[in-house]
C-alpha cells in the first residue's frame, strides 16, 4: 500500500464523520478486496511462470528472478488486504462507539412516541410506510383457513385483507384506539370473528402472554418495529416464537441501520436505531431460520423467519365463505 494511502485512511477515519457517514464508509470498504484481484494476477503469472518452467534450458538468473518476483508479487497482495483488514477493524470499533448513544436515543424517542392520538399515529406512519406492494403476494402464499394468524398493529394497512382466510385471525395492539380503524373495514358478522387484544410491552413482563403458545401459522409486524428499541424487539421475537406452530412464519419490517439510509432516519429522531446484522443474529440465535429477506428502495428491510418444524394441522373443514369489506 502506497504511504499516501495509509495517511488518508488515517484521517477519514479520524473526522468529525456523521454515523451514517461511517456505515455507508463501512459497506463501501466490505465491497473490496485486494484477493479478488490478487486471484486474476495469479492466473495470468501462473501462464508466465509455466511458459519460462518449460524451457529449463534457457534457465538463468532473469528467470530465477521471476519466480522471486512472483512470492514478493503475493506477499504485497496478502500486505496490502491485511492493512485493509486492520482499516475495516477501526472503523468498526469507531462504528460502535458511535452507535451507543443512538441505542439509547431509541429508547426516549419510543417512550415519547405514544402519546399522540391513535389516529395521527397510525395516518403519519402510514404516510411513511414501506411499499407494502412486494410482499402482499408474500403473504398470500402462506395463507390458510388451517391456521391461525397474529398481526401487531394493523392499522390502516391492507394486509388486513390478504389474511382474512385465517382461521382465526387475531388482532394486536397497544389499546382499541389503535385496533378500531382495521376491525371496522368489515360488517358484523366478521368483527364478531376477529380476535382483538390488547397489550402492554414491557422489557420485564410477557408482552403476548394472553395469546395461546403453539397456535400460530403467521405472525406479521408491518412498519411496526421501524419504531420500536432493540430490547423490545427481541422481546417481541422471544414471545412471538413461542406462539408459533412448527413451520409458522414470523414476517415483519424494521429500519435496517446496516443501510445508510436508515441511520440518517435515526439521526433525525424518526425511527429506532436497529442493525440488521443484530437482527439476524438475534433471530438464528433463538432458533429462527431465515427464509427471505428483501431491502426496499426506502431504509426498511422486509424478513421472514420461520420456527423450525412443520407446519400442520388437525382442521379437516371450514365453512364456506368470501370475507369482503364493508
Amino acid at each position: 500500500m502506497l504511504p499516501t494511502q495509509k495517511i488518508h485512511s488515517k484521517l477519514y477515519l479520524n473526522g468529525n464523520m456523521k454515523l451514517s457517514e461511517l456505515i455507508n464508509y463501512r459497506n463501501q470498504l466490505n465491497e473490496l478486496s485486494a484477493l479478488l484481484v490478487l486471484n486474476t494476477a495469479n492466473a495470468e503469472l501462473d501462464k508466465v511462470l509455466h511458459l519460462v518452467n518449460a524451457q529449463p534450458e534457457l534457465m538463468n538468473s532473469i528467470t530465477h528472478d521471476l519466480t522471486t518476483h512472483y512470492h514478493t508479487i503475493q506477499q504485497a497482495f496478502n500486505n496490502f488486504e491485511e492493512d485493509l483488514d486492520n482499516l475495516k477493524s477501526q472503523l468498526k470499533s469507531k462504528i460502535e462507539k458511535a452507535e451507543r448513544p443512538w441505542f439509547q436515543e431509541g429508547y426516549n424517542l419510543y417512550d415519547k412516541g405514544e402519546t399522540d392520538y391513535a389516529e395521527d399515529i397510525l395516518n403519519n406512519r402510514q404516510a411513511h410506510a414501506p411499499d407494502s406492494a412486494p410482499f402482499r403476494s408474500r403473504l398470500t402464499q402462506y395463507a390458510n383457513w388451517k391456521h391461525s394468524a397474529m398481526i401487531i398493529r394493523p392499522g390502516l394497512e391492507t394486509f388486513i385483507d390478504d389474511m382474512v382466510a385465517y382461521d382465526p385471525l387475531y388482532l394486536v395492539d397497544l389499546s382499541h384506539d389503535f385496533l378500531r380503524p382495521a376491525m371496522g373495514k368489515f360488517n358484523e358478522q366478521y368483527q364478531n370473528r376477529l380476535r382483538p387484544y390488547v397489550v402492554k410491552e414491557s422489557i420485564d413482563d410477557e408482552i403476548l402472554g394472553k395469546l395461546p403458545n403453539g397456535q400460530f401459522g403467521m405472525c406479521l409486524a408491518y412498519n411496526y418495529f421501524n419504531f420500536r428499541p432493540f430490547e423490545i424487539i427481541k422481546k417481541y421475537l422471544a414471545e412471538v416464537f413461542d406462539k408459533l406452530k412448527p413451520g409458522g412464519v414470523f414476517a415483519f419490517t424494521f429500519n435496517d441501520c446496516d443501510r445508510p439510509s436508515a441511520v440518517v432516519l435515526v439521526e433525525n429522531y424518526y425511527c429506532c436505531y436497529t442493525p440488521g446484522y443484530l437482527v439476524r443474529e438475534l433471530a438464528t440465535t433463538m432458533g429462527y431460520e431465515i427464509v427471505y429477506s428483501y431491502n426496499d428502495p426506502g431504509p426498511s428491510t422486509w424478513i421472514e423467519i420461520r420456527k423450525p418444524g412443520e407446519l400442520d394441522s388437525l382442521k379437516g373443514g371450514q365453512t364456506l365463505a368470501k370475507i369482503l369489506p364493508k
